[in-house]
């Protein structure tokens, strides 16, 4: 019965959020166009391990972060300068309503067990922590989880934010949410076929969840918790790691 009234809650949630949205096709098409020339740019830049500067060269962690931080943070900047309708709080750069951390939090524990069994498969066993030396110094491992986290932010401001809250003043929060969830599982190509295959479900979740709570900000603490437990799972279930 609890069950019932959570799912009912999160429906009228998500219906009431839905009339919030402002209608605005030229705001919504700016960002639709920006928005998807940065999803084919950083798709393509990401899936070649080659160097930007020296294309002979392979790429390092730290340009792969810079370019893909410039890339998802400038574009929104340009289009809310370009277009006079478009602002960063009504982007879901704003406190999120009331029960938005509570379900983030539900959703991280429904989520533990899974993260645990994963971290047990080999394919992703050689593929986390993105950087191998995070599993070997602690040192090492919290610069990795503050840079990763500043990645993650900007992640979610721009497919939870930007892209979401943007394109749902052309489409509506529906098709809006599809789309960004269709964008977020693209660029998971490359990744092991689980995480790329969970990766559509998860960001129509998480599309559901900045919606609902009128912020982008659960996202991301939701995303960078479930990141970082990974990668303690990951190492503990590993040989001669720091956990």
């Amino acid at each position: 019965m609890r069950l019932t009234s959570w799912l009912r809650g999160q429906s009228e949630g998500l219906w009431l959020a839905r009339t919030a949205v402002p209608a605005d096709r030229a705001g919504g098409l700016v960002v639709l166009v920006i928005g998807l020339s940065v999803v084919i740019g950083l798709m393509t830049y990401n899936l070649q391990p080659y160097s930007v500067a020296r294309p002979s060269a392979g790429r390092s962690w730290e340009e792969y972060l810079l370019v893909n931080l410039c890339a998802l943070v400038l574009a929104p900047a340009l289009a809310v300068g370009l277009t006079p309708s478009l602002d960063w709080c009504s982007l879901g750069w704003r406190r999120p309503a009331a029960g938005a951390a509570r379900t983030a939090a539900l959703w991280f524990a429904l989520m533990a067990p899974v993260l645990y069994l994963a971290s047990r498969q080999p394919a992703f066993q050689g593929y986390y922590p993105l950087q191998p030396e995070a599993a070997q110094s602690w040192r090492f491992f919290a610069v990795h989880e503050f840079t990763y986290g500043a990645y993650l932010l900007a992640w979610e401001a721009f497919f939870r934010g930007f892209l979401t809250f943007g394109v749902a003043r052309l489409t509506g929060v529906a098709p809006a949410i599809v789309l960004q969830a269709l964008a977020f599982g693209v660029m998971h190509l490359g990744k092991p076929p689980l995480e790329v295959a969970s990766s559509f479900v998860g960001g129509a979740l998480l599309g559901a969840l900045a919606i609902r709570g009128g912020s982008f900000l659960p996202c991301f603490a939701l995303h960078w918790a479930i990141s970082t437990a990974f990668d303690v799972l990951v190492i503990g279930a590993g040989p001669g790691g720091i956990f």
